[in-house]
């Protein structure tokens, strides 16, 4: 009988993808469980949907939310016990119930393609719009409806692609998951900067008709692209949209490798490295001297210490620029092995990970779960706390995949794998600037 066990926990491990294999500690399960109870528990319901509202966006809050709950479930130890079914189709129903339209309309069209931009299907787009802040929250939501219907992990997802909607509003309902995707992904094409925009081309601003664009915006299109790009049947921009993305990040970097909010401002921090890194890799280059993202990482690499201060500088602490950073360092590393920050926090003695290489990652997981409050939230920096604070550190724990990228098991997950030693637990009103 024991044999058999053994033989079935095997089977399962080969199934399940390696990224999934990589050793955790128990610290950083606990933070992740104590993060999404106490989301949970402070989910506003409104008949058949909920919501966040820690930021003044509840929308914004609310994606960010909705994608810690449904990539958690995909783990190994996914909800570990706990049943937030009901959180997640709330999450789901509140977004598809506000999301808006955006017209492509010839008189708003800045770049000049006629009636919609080249090789769109529809003449209108969706976004999610609150304050002015389109981009923003636009670009929070389709990461977490691609992964609602994409299970990067292998598996099912929670809701297919076809899916066709019946808990939205006029806008959504009647279409499939990957129709709406589709439409939001068609608006941050229409409404990037075109060449009006002087040294602004190419980037995104706040909202639709803004011929401006900014390092801490531009950056949620090219997320959204990278998640998107994972939901079958969904077509993401390329061409004309990547080839002005490259300019307008080699006209936001420094010397020195530095990326400024706007071309020569001087703000420059670790929110606009991340937007960059990332946005490079999506845009397949861009930068100064034709090696940006090199660049970028040095400046990032010597910056890594920095602490918060005011409200846009500094990393570790400042939950905004940590998100930034963890999607592009992820994507294009992974969370194993030393990665490309070598200028650490020493490692203290309440060590986490002890079996882990000291990287980057580790650095930021030691950190979050250290500040962590016993009631399962944590305290918030600047316009970042609640809801979006929680969802953005549970992410980074979770090591949620963006795409494009993905993980590297540790050699010595491998040689368990292998050996087929490993066991297996079940499987369960703030402006956002600069």
């Amino acid at each position: 009988m024991k044999k058999l066990i053994l033989i079935l926990v095997c089977i399962g491990l080969l199934s399940l993808p390696l990224s999934a294999m990589a050793a955790t500690s128990a610290d950083k399960q606990d933070a992740i469980d104590a993060g999404l109870a106490w989301l949970a528990s402070t989910q506003t319901p409104t008949g058949t949907a909920g919501y966040w509202n820690t930021s003044g966006y509840p929308m914004a809050d609310t994606a960010a939310a909705l994608l810690a709950f449904v990539d958690q479930s995909y783990k190994p130890l996914g909800w570990n016990g706990a049943d937030y079914s009901g959180v997640v189709t709330r999450a789901t129903n509140y977004l598809l119930q506000t999301a808006s339209t955006l017209p492509f309309a010839t008189s708003g069209n800045w770049w000049g393609f006629g009636a919609v931009p080249v090789g769109q299907p529809a003449d209108y787009g969706i976004r999610w719009s609150a304050g002015g802040e389109d981009t923003y929250i636009t670009g929070l939501a389709i990461p977490a409806l691609s992964r609602l219907v994409t299970n990067p992990y292998g598996g099912s997802a929670l809701v297919t692609p076809g899916t066709v909607i019946s808990t939205g509003n006029g806008l959504t309902n009647g279409k499939t998951y990957a129709e709406v995707i589709q439409r939001a992904v068609d608006s941050f094409t229409y409404y990037q900067t075109g060449p009006a925009g002087g040294n602004r081309y190419g980037g995104w601003r706040y909202y639709a008709g803004q011929i401006d664009s900014d390092m801490s915006t531009t950056q949620w299109a090219p997320i959204a692209y990278l998640f998107a790009g994972q939901v079958p049947g969904v077509t993401v921009a390329d061409g004309t949209t990547k080839t002005a993305l490259r300019a307008w990040l080699t006209a936001v970097q420094q010397a020195g490798g530095g990326v400024s909010y706007q071309p020569g401002d001087g703000i420059i921090n670790a929110t606009h490295a991340g937007g960059f890194l990332i946005s490079n890799l999506w845009a397949g280059g861009g930068g100064i001297g034709g090696n940006g993202a090199a660049q970028a990482l040095a400046w990032l690499n010597g910056n890594w210490l920095s602490t918060p201060s005011g409200t846009w500088y500094g990393n570790e602490g400042h939950p905004y620029a940590m998100w930034a950073v963890y999607k592009a360092l992820e994507t294009l590393y992974g969370t194993s092995g030393a990665g490309p920050i070598s200028n650490l926090h020493p490692q203290g003695s309440n060590v986490i990970d002890p079996g882990a290489v000291w990287n980057w990652w580790e650095d930021y997981c030691q950190f979050i779960v250290d500040a962590q409050n016993a009631s399962g939230y944590w305290p918030g920096y600047g316009y970042w706390d609640g809801a979006l604070e929680a969802a953005w550190y549970i992410n980074i724990l979770n090591a949620t995949t963006t795409g494009g990228g993905g993980e590297v098991p540790e050699p010595a997950t491998m040689i368990l794998l292998g050996s087929g030693l490993v066991g297996l637990a079940g499987y369960a009103r703030k402006r956002m600037k600069k």
